[in-house]
C-alpha cells in the first residue's frame, strides 16, 4: 500500500492512498486530528486489536477509516459521508476504497509518510500548521518500533 500525506495550508492537509489497484484521494481538516488518529488506530492494531477506526473530518463531509485484522493480515475501508453532524450510521455512508495488505506493511507505508511529515516541518512548525493538535510522535515512534520488530 501507498500513503502520501502532506498539509496544503493552515489546518488542511491532502492524502492519497492506492494498492496498485485503486487510490483514493482525500482532504482534512484540523476539526479531527486526521494524522494522530490515523497512527491511533494503526498502533491499536499493532497492539493486538481486532478493529480500530477514525474518522478525517471535511467542512461538511467525513472520511471514515475503518481496520479490521486477522492474524498479520489487515482490511482498510474508507467510507466517505456528505456531512459529519450527527453521525451517520457505517451503512450510510458510500466506499471509496477497500484493500487487504500485511499489517506490517500498511503500518510501514503510513509510518513512513508520517516521518517525512516530521522531516519537513519538525514539531513546532506542524502545530503551528495544523493548529488543533501536535505531531502524534509518540504513536509514530512506536510503529515504528513494532514495525522494525516484525521483520516483513
Amino acid at each position: 500500500m501507498q500513503f502520501d500525506f502532506e498539509i496544503v495550508g493552515t489546518g488542511w492537509a491532502r492524502s492519497s492512498v492506492s494498492d496498485g489497484n485503486s487510490k483514493v484521494e482525500l482532504t482534512a481538516s484540523y476539526l479531527s486530528d486526521a494524522l494522530g488518529d490515523l497512527l491511533a488506530a494503526i498502533r491499536s492494531l499493532l497492539e493486538g486489536g481486532d478493529a480500530a477506526r477514525c474518522s478525517w473530518e471535511e467542512e461538511p463531509g467525513e472520511y471514515r477509516w475503518i481496520f479490521t485484522r486477522e492474524g498479520g493480515e489487515a482490511q482498510l475501508v474508507i467510507l466517505v459521508f456528505p456531512d459529519n453532524f450527527p453521525p451517520m450510521r457505517d451503512d450510510e455512508g458510500v466506499e471509496i476504497f477497500r484493500t487487504s495488505e500485511p499489517l506490517t506493511d500498511l503500518a510501514a507505508s503510513v509510518g513512513y509518510a508520517a516521518q517525512r511529515v516530521l522531516d519537513e516541518y519538525g514539531e513546532a512548525e506542524y502545530l503551528r500548521r495544523w493548529v488543533e493538535a501536535p505531531f502524534p510522535t509518540s504513536h509514530l515512534r512506536t510503529i515504528q518500533e513494532m514495525v522494525a520488530s516484525h521483520p516483513r
